[in-house]
């Protein structure tokens, strides 16, 4: 059965239609929907009721098959937390994790839907097990669910993008490996380790794209739409405009890549073992001209462009223009996979 995964971004909406033949998966189709009036943040009736209507219009105009979905949510509204148990039975741990939930969740249980999962047995302490416990504000999920319904769709499930994203780049339990996913987006950055199939830490960081532009903007004197494209077109290259932009865009850069350092220092204390190699960059900053060379010079891994089709067929008619499009894309659709391939 054919599911659609669906990032749901402040005023942006990119959706994948994934679809299994045999064993593989098929992209059936792929597209994104941009309108500035939209309010995604808002909890108004009226802003909440535009943005689903927006929604159905959008997934019927791109000729999308399937009305079942997946959302992925904000970080800013899920609270994610591992925690070290005793080995127990399902009962047990069922029985048992309201209690733990609270020790960490920083808000009563009762406005949370509160989902966990088994991880592994812990590195340091085998007499322990990891389960990740995963708590999203109820009003939130109802908020999402009736834009999901004004649309015309049909929820699957909903789930932290996070956790999407880890399922669409990172490492897999067969061939483990640590991996960092920077998310880029347009208000902060999300650096998240995967390590043996699971996402394991993740970190906020409030560097993104508007802040760039801004920068460009105070700097230079130019307006914001002018910043914005000259962010997009000369990046990090030293050599364009006499390094201008480079100069103003470069001590940014520098202060993400000592949060990733230091978030990879951390994670590696509490995983010796996770032997992290890589780093992926991800979302609408990922393709910055320059970036990818500053960030492999300044971190010392291997740094790559997230492509989450890299292992999938697709369909013909999606390749139209032909696929190097779809690698230029691939990076601002891989929350929209990563929830799709959730539950095809």
């Amino acid at each position: 059965m054919p599911i659609l995964g669906l990032d749901l971004g402040r005023n942006t909406i990119r959706a994948v239609e994934l679809n299994r033949k045999k064993d593989q998966i098929v992209v059936v189709k792929y597209n994104a929907y941009q309108n500035p009036k939209l309010n995604l943040e808002s909890d108004a009736k009226d802003d909440v009721e535009m943005y689903g209507e927006s929604l159905g219009e959008f997934i019927a105009d791109a000729g999308f098959s399937t009305p079942y979905v997946v959302t992925g949510l904000d970080e800013t509204y899920v609270y994610m937390r591992i925690v070290k148990l005793p080995p127990m039975n399902d009962r047990e741990l069922k029985s048992s994790i309201n209690y733990e939930a609270e020790q960490y969740i920083p808000l009563p249980l009762s406005e949370v839907n509160l989902s966990y999962q088994k991880l592994d047995v812990d590195y340091a302490d085998k007499g322990k097990v990891n389960i990740q416990l995963v708590a999203a504000r109820k009003n939130i999920l109802d908020k999402y669910i009736n834009i999901i319904k004004k649309a015309k769709l049909i929820p699957r499930a909903i789930e932290p993008e996070t956790i999407a994203l880890g399922r669409a780049l990172g490492d897999t339990p067969e061939a483990p490996a640590g991996s960092i996913i920077v998310d880029m987006g347009y208000s902060r950055s999300i650096i998240i380790i995967t390590y043996a199939g699971f996402v394991r830490f993740t970190r906020s960081v409030q560097i993104g794209g508007d802040v760039m532009s801004k920068s460009i903007q105070q700097t230079l004197g130019l307006d914001y739409n002018q910043a914005d494209e000259y962010k997009k077109v000369y990046g990090l290259d030293k050599n364009q405009v006499d390094g201008k932009i480079y100069n103003v865009l470069k001590p940014i850069f520098d202060n993400l890549t000592e949060e990733i350092r230091r978030a990879s220092i951390f994670f590696t204390k509490q995983y010796p073992n996770a032997n992290i190699k890589r780093v992926i960059l991800t979302g609408g900053t990922a393709q910055m001209p320059g970036l990818l060379l500053y960030m492999a010079n300044n971190l010392d891994l291997e740094v790559e462009i997230a492509n989450p089709f890299r292992f999938v067929s697709v369909v013909p008619k999606v390749s139209t223009p032909p696929a190097p499009k779809i690698t230029d894309e691939a990076p601002i659709y891989s929350t929209a996979f990563g929830l799709a391939l959730k539950e095809v």
